[in-house]
């Protein structure tokens, strides 16, 4: 009986349509065609075609895992074709793709001597079982999620994870790749740098996952440890040598001597690296063959490698910068949009070197602020050194300085509000809308700042209008506080208290109502707020309506003392205030009995 084929998920149409006219989606649409001769047949067309999109697809293509159904013929004969004609970009991708084929496990092993009867464990690497694609996408039970039918994500997950060819093709393809390399740093020194650094540009952190992960990459390991002592190179891949470890490997690059000629190569490698070890090796390379390099390197280039992630290159880029010739010409833009994006690590040189360069009259009022309302804390404290050196001539100027109170560094920021408030208290242009600017910061040691410093300064504290708009701040702290100094206030404890006349009594209203309906916070406060309702009862009956369910609320809000002394309170009320009686019992239904002995017994 004849072999069925496995079903061609593709179209070819579609893809030589998407082909045609550069669409990213021919890379998808090839993939799910498993037509083995005729993508074979495809690969010499498909190297051949001089269009800028069609190159930009296939290097895409060849980016991508080789576990695609049935396209071993398709890579082999880009690969010859690729290696015949010298295409160094292609074999760039088929080193990093040849060198994610293998992927070996730590395995033990059991073993036992027969003669001595003694048995014991090794551990080994080894390659997992079970990992080669089959020909057939059913044998996976497969079902492509763009059918629209349901799919077996663990066939998926499966899929992921295998590759194309047999493990001894697979150990053979790396070989022969990085034979190709090898070939044209012997033969052709001058293409091997820029290839070799393409190459090796494209391998990323998941690729070097781990120290087995990184033996595996066949090529990446020739090209960057060939000679190390710490490593020995078998057929079926590299081992770490006896008596040593990893943490021992440096980069020992094969043709040492062609990286050793010009750093242009080394720095593009060391910007362009996708992986850490990729990157240090870089880095160690252009430490030990050209120390004095990136101090050449024009201002432009050495910042963007101070900003970068990598907190090695950052700091050997900062290292530099302290040589550049160019460091004075920067201007105060420049530094800030350097300090904006540096490696934290970085910025307290970074913060030194501003300082040293540039003068802080070149930097403006607005800038000087912004680097004080910086998280970092040098340069939290460089602008507020500069702040300190500056006079602030206008109420312009002052206004401006209260946008500290959003500092972002907050070891920094108490030194920054005790310095604003000395600064502003002196100002001839003071003005109280600068404490409540203080007093409505959503930070609470900014609002303890300016609570302070309202209470401390007799032209905030007597300013009525200030107080009236305190009373609707949306912060309890300053609530509370304002209760406690109300208190003072309503029992002309303080012979310089404001003009209470002045206060509007839908504001009191407000503010007591906030407080005494605030259920888990405040109770030490509702005693006093219970005292200061009674007292103004007293002088002002007309208010009962709204005061009277104010107090019932409070009353029943507290317990023990306070409690008893509330109710003792209202009936002191009834007796002073004959006429709030019945407004008093409507709202105190279960205090009757009591009020009625009290009152006339």
């Amino acid at each position: 009986m004849a072999k069925k084929n496995p079903p061609n998920r593709g179209s070819w149409l579609m893809a030589e349509e998407l082909l045609e006219r550069g669409d990213p989606g021919f890379v998808s649409e090839l993939r799910r065609i498993n037509e083995a001769d005729r993508l074979g047949t495809f690969a010499a067309k498909w190297l051949a075609d001089p269009r800028p999109a069609s190159r930009a697809l296939l290097l895409q293509y060849l980016g991508l895992p080789f576990n695609a159904f049935r396209h071993e013929a398709l890579l082999k004969r880009l690969f010859k074709l690729a290696e015949k004609q010298n295409d160094d970009p292609v074999m760039a991708k088929f080193l990093v793709g040849a060198d994610r084929l293998i992927r070996r496990v730590r395995r033990t092993r059991y073993r036992y001597e027969s003669a001595t009867r003694e048995q014991w464990t090794e551990e080994t690497l080894g390659i997992p079982r079970g990992t080669m694609l089959p020909k057939d996408p059913r044998a996976l039970r497969y079902r492509d999620p763009d059918s629209g039918d349901m799919m077996v994500s663990s066939s998926v997950e499966k899929q992921n994870r295998m590759r194309l060819f047999s493990i001894h093709t697979r150990h053979y393809l790396r070989r022969r790749v990085w034979r190709y390399f090898r070939t044209i740093g012997k033969t052709e020194p001058q293409r091997y740098i820029p290839a070799i650094v393409d190459a090796l540009s494209q391998y990323t952190d998941e690729d070097v996952r781990d120290g087995i992960a990184l033996l595996d990459n066949w090529g990446l390991m020739h090209a960057l440890f060939h000679h190390s002592p710490a490593l020995l190179a078998k057929s079926n891949g590299w081992t770490i040598a006896e008596g040593h470890t990893l943490a021992e490997l440096i980069p020992t690059p094969i043709f040492e001597s062609l990286w050793r000629a010009a750093a242009a190569p080394v720095i593009s490698l060391m910007k362009e690296a996708r992986c850490r070890p990729v990157r240090q090796a870089a880095i160690h390379m252009l430490r030990q063959y050209h120390p004095d390099a990136l101090a050449r390197l024009p201002l432009g280039e050495l910042l963007t490698l101070v900003v970068h992630e990598d907190i090695e290159l950052s700091e050997l880029a900062v290292q530099a910068l302290r040589r550049s010739a160019a460091l004075p010409l920067l201007q105060a833009d420049d530094w800030l949009k350097l300090i904006d994006t540096a490696n934290p690590q970085t910025l307290s040189v970074l913060s030194e070197l501003m300082e040293k360069y540039l003068a802080s009259n070149s930097v403006t009022l607005e800038q000087t602020v912004r680097l004080a309302c910086s998280r970092p804390i040098p340069v939290a404290r460089l602008g507020l050194r500069w702040l300190r050196a500056r006079t602030f001539s206008s109420a312009v100027d002052c206004q401006a300085l209260l946008q500290l109170c959003d500092a972002q560094c907050q070891p920094v920021r108490t030194e920054i509000l005790t310095w604003i408030r000395s600064v502003l208290s002196h100002s001839p242009y003071f003005s109280t809308d600068w404490v409540l600017e203080m007093l409505d910061s959503a930070h609470d040691d900014v609002r303890k700042a300016g609570w302070s410093w309202f209470v401390a300064e007799p032209r905030a504290s007597h300013d009525v209008t200030l107080w009236q708009r305190q009373l609707e701040s949306p912060y309890d702290d300053i609530k509370f506080q304002l209760i406690r100094l109300l208190e003072g206030q309503i029992s002309l404890k303080n012979p310089e208290a404001v003009d209470r006349s002045r206060l509007a009594p839908e504001l009191i209203r407000f503010l007591w109502a906030s407080v005494l309906l605030n259920v888990h916070r405040g109770s030490r406060t509702k005693p006093r707020v219970i005292g200061q309702i009674l007292e103004r009862l007293k002088r002002r009956p007309n208010e009962a309506p709204e005061l009277l369910p104010l107090l019932a609320v409070s009353l029943r809000s507290i317990r023990g003392p306070e409690w008893r002394a509330g109710l003792t309170g209202v009936v002191q009320l009834i007796d002073s205030q004959p006429e709030l009686e019945a407004l008093v019992f409507q709202t105190f239904p279960e205090l009757k009995l009591v009020v009625t002995e009290t009152v006339h017994g």
